[in-house]
């Protein structure tokens, strides 16, 4: 453990999901990362360590890309604001962006909201499918429905829509309006109908899902999205889909509605979209949504000062122009396929490890305690920490543990990410 120099009483940053105490007493000073370049991160010390989690899954390009710095910094320099919440105009680099947007959606997307986290695109779309509801006449249909487990992120809304009963507990009472059904077991999409006409359709405003689970890098089944996408457009239900973590080639395909080839009426992105360089979220609507709040009913008042800020906007151009040059989500396919190789490898007869299994760039390991059962959060942690000091970072959830490395990665660096990570989990040891 490394000794901790803060100055505790100096130190004012409020740290995220882990208490700020735990992490000063397992780092120093020493241990702040200071530099990146391209899939490695250089701590205060020099120390390099391959980030094999692209950040959160959002550093799709990795570190140091000077087309997306130097596309930021001129949009700075010409113009670096422009409020667009009531009447004023955009930026040129915005109408371009949401263009551009349309033009590599799935199907039938053709208009674009901008935000600014996946959190707030979801609480975009939630509230926008109510009141386009409402705006044709159907204000009863304002239920929305996700899934058991499922997480759609931190705004109020989002966290009402996420079916994680410990959020609900914790930050409680819930707002009302939704419910959540069992993650399918039925692929053919049969109980679904049956758990969506017992809550009542003439109710239900949108179902949102991820189409792959982030938490685990499992798809729902494709007949199960067909179901949905039947039963929502033959009951008046917009579908939404959640894509803020699965966009942008993570998942084997640039965003992972086309994996089931089956099309949303909403679609939240965020993370990718600018590869991390910043905070930007987008809800693409198809025009028939759009059309109802242009035309008739009343507006979609729900805007904030940084939506589709121009800056953040010039760094997702500058991604989707590298995305088009660059064939990443091919390469991150061969990546996914060469850590899944490499360490079925590398682990075969380990006893901690029950699978090893990837999507696209999203590589999960299933991993299990003495007893055989999933290995628990602190043992995970434990895992992380570990694998940091053997210079490779990794990424988990309560599912799985996962390696989800930039798109530009090269083949050797995930061949010494698969070595280093395997060498850490053939020797840990979970707390009994």
């Amino acid at each position: 453990m490394t000794p901790s120099t803060w100055d505790r009483g100096a130190y004012a940053l409020w740290h995220g999901t882990v208490p700020t105490s735990t992490i000063l007493d397992r780092n120093g000073p020493q241990d702040l990362w200071v530099k990146g370049e391209g899939s490695w991160l250089i701590d205060a010390s020099g120390n390099r360590a391959l980030d094999a989690r692209a950040g959160v899954g959002n550093m799709t390009l990795g570190y140091g890309r000077n087309d997306v710095v130097e596309a930021m910094s001129r949009q700075a320099r010409e113009l670096p604001y422009v409020c667009t919440v009531r009447w004023e105009l955009p930026a040129p680099v915005v109408v371009e962006l949401a263009q551009a947007l349309t033009g590599i959606a799935p199907s039938g997307l053709d208009r674009v909201r901008f935000c600014h986290t996946g959190g707030a695109a979801v609480e975009s779309a939630i509230l926008m499918a109510r009141s386009y509801h409402r705006n044709n006449g159907r204000s009863d249909k304002r239920l929305i429905v996700g899934l058991r487990d499922s997480y759609h992120g931190s705004p109020m809304a989002a966290m009402a829509a996420s079916g994680q009963r410990m959020m609900h507990w914790v930050f409680g009472p819930m707002p009302e309006g939704f419910e959540h059904i069992p993650e399918p077991t039925d692929a053919s999409g049969v109980e679904f109908a049956a758990q969506l006409d017992a809550l009542g359709p003439e109710r239900i405003a949108a179902m949102i899902v991820e189409p792959v689970k982030g938490r685990n890098g499992q798809p729902l089944p494709t007949p199960y999205l067909q179901a949905a996408r039947k039963y929502c457009t033959e009951n008046d239900i917009l579908l939404i889909f959640d894509e803020a973590f699965t966009g942008f080639g993570r998942m084997g395909e640039m965003f992972a509605a086309e994996i089931s080839g089956v099309a949303p009426d909403l679609m939240c992105l965020a993370k990718g979209i600018t590869a991390g360089y910043s905070a930007l979220g987008a809800v693409l609507a198809t025009d028939r949504i759009y059309q109802v709040f242009d035309t008739t009913g009343t507006v979609f008042a729900h805007a904030s000062t940084t939506d589709g800020h121009p800056v953040a906007c010039a760094a997702a151009l500058a991604t989707i122009r590298a995305f088009a040059t660059e064939d990443l989500v091919a390469h991150g396919r061969t990546l996914g396929r060469l850590l899944n190789d490499r360490l079925n490898d590398l682990l075969k007869g380990v006893p901690t490890v029950r699978s090893v299994r990837a999507l696209g760039a999203y590589v999960g390991v299933d991993l299990v305690d003495h007893d055989g059962h999933p290995l628990s959060m602190p043992d995970r942690a434990s895992l992380e920490t570990a694998c940091r000091r053997q210079g490779v970072l990794i990424h988990y959830t309560p599912d799985t543990v996962v390696l989800m490395p930039p798109l530009t990665m090269s083949e050797e660096e995930a061949e010494l990410a698969a070595e280093r990570f395997a060498t850490v989990v053939s020797a840990f040891r979970p707390v009994p």
